[in-house]
């Protein structure tokens, strides 16, 4: 049996010595509540981050916003991502080992000494790694506050009253978690069997149809890629020669992947540590720990030339409200839906805007399972403001509904199988995906006459 050993939020009690109320009562007190954490501001200073300059107008790939050009409700929701990317180390610390270390003080000292012990080490070895890589999963979410302040035209004075942080909620500081997490998926070396199940089909497809077409041609091919979370499909696409914009309406999203995009200086600049916010089902201690790179590809190299032909952007938006009117009707000759069409309120508004939003002919690829993402969240949907909830299809189904709206099935198939931000082969609960893939036309409505 190893010596006892205690620690009380991270300061360190020698062997022996003895923990009293106190010293547990001001560790309990030193854990804030979410409430304390979203109105106290932590050290870091608010401006911005000057280590990479700005790239001009013409190789940057996200459409800039304005706080002055919202709606209110607007604004809050972007202040809000940008304080949950702001907050994520001191809530990091706080939830993941802050919490942990105060529950360690009021184990019984038996139990405390076999935690210590060789083999487990858990605050020596655990939480105090965990706290190692909560820094550099910091360093990341920083990173996207000070240059999405930039990007998204904040006003830093505004940034200067503590009041813009009370708008933050749980559900924001989720989305940082998955966000970052995410970029696992789209942009480390360890992420790419994920992106071959899903990605590959619609770089194939692409490269079916349009592949022998000179390099000037193949620039003309206009692809859409609705909710393109991190960018990195929509980068591939571009990368490969044709003209991509991502469309996405998650402020967090659309913040990383402004970072990861515009302002990374180099290839795996930055270790992450995607898997370290779950404490469950891991075989391994080592597994919850490991890092990987990102990006696993430094983006401005291969896209100096899309940048030079303005071949490359992301816009913001709801897809619906972006892509329904007439000033892009006919617009592309691709869309591209991967993990997409399933965020639909109703999936008839989500067809028809991809079907308007196409040239005659055009062509729709997807991948993607169907986990309907309102289902059953009726509550959320009036919160929302949504009233015309649809019916959760089948794909079948929906396959069906696409061909009654005017689209042509030209190829489907069952995907493969596939993780989505799986945590690795120690991990002890997997989820796996077997998505369909299809290829539809978009068939033009004959307008009929009469004498």
């Amino acid at each position: 049996m190893s010596e006892n050993f205690h620690c009380v939020m991270g300061a360190h009690i020698e062997p022996g010595e003895e923990i009293t109320a106190a010293a547990i009562s001001a560790a309990k007190h030193e854990l804030s509540d979410d409430a304390d954490l979203v109105k106290e501001m932590g050290d870091m200073s608010i401006g911005h981050d000057h280590s990479h300059d700005h790239g001009d107008e013409e190789g940057s790939f996200c459409e800039e916003s304005s706080l002055g050009n919202m709606e209110k409700d607007e604004q809050d929701s972007m202040l809000s991502t940008l304080g949950s990317f702001y907050l994520y180390r001191r809530r990091a610390h706080s939830h993941l080992t802050h919490r942990r270390r105060v529950a360690f003080c009021n184990m019984p000292l038996y139990q405390q000494s076999i935690l210590h012990g060789e083999g487990i080490e858990f605050v020596y070895k655990t939480l105090n790694g965990l706290d190692i890589a909560i820094e550099s999963n910091a360093e990341i979410a920083e990173k996207i506050f000070h240059h999405s302040i930039e990007t998204f035209g904040i006003d830093t004075l505004a940034l200067a009253e503590k009041e813009w942080l009370d708008s933050v909620t749980t559900e924001d500081h989720d989305k940082v978690r998955s966000t970052l997490k995410q970029f696992y998926r789209d942009w480390s070396a360890e992420g790419a069997a994920e992106r071959a199940v899903c990605y590959t089909p619609v770089m194939e497809e692409l490269e079916r149809r349009f592949g022998s077409l000179a390099a000037k041609d193949k620039a003309k091919v206009q692809v859409l890629v609705p909710g393109a979370g991190l960018g990195r499909l929509a980068f591939d696409i571009a990368v490969a020669g044709y003209s991509a914009q991502g469309n996405e309406n998650s402020y967090h999203q659309l913040m990383a992947s402004n970072y990861i995009l515009n302002y990374t200086t180099k290839k795996e600049q930055h270790t992450l540590y995607p898997f370290i916010n779950s404490f469950s089902n891991h075989r391994t201690r080592e597994n919850q720990m490991r890092g990987v790179k990102i990006p696993d590809v430094h983006p401005s190299t291969p896209l100096a030339d899309a940048a030079h032909g303005d071949r490359f952007s992301m816009a913001a938006g709801d897809f619906v409200d972006s892509y329904s009117g007439t000033e892009t009707a006919g617009a592309f000759n691709v869309v591209a839906t991967v993990f997409f069409i399933d965020t639909a309120v109703n999936i008839f508004s989500y067809l028809e805007t991809i079907w308007k939003c196409l040239c005659d002919g055009g062509v729709w690829i997807n991948y993607g399972p169907l986990l309907w993402h309102w289902e059953n969240r009726e509550a959320d949907l009036k919160l929302a403001g949504e009233d015309a909830q649809g019916m959760e299809l089948t794909a079948d189904e929906v396959v069906k509904v696409a061909e009654a709206l005017g689209f042509k099935l030209e190829h489907r198939e069952k995907g493969q199988k596939g993780e989505y931000i799986g945590a690795g082969e120690d991990s002890m609960l997997k989820w796996v995906y077997e998505g369909e893939f299809w290829v539809m036309t978009k068939v033009p409505k004959v307008t009929k006459y009469t004498r």
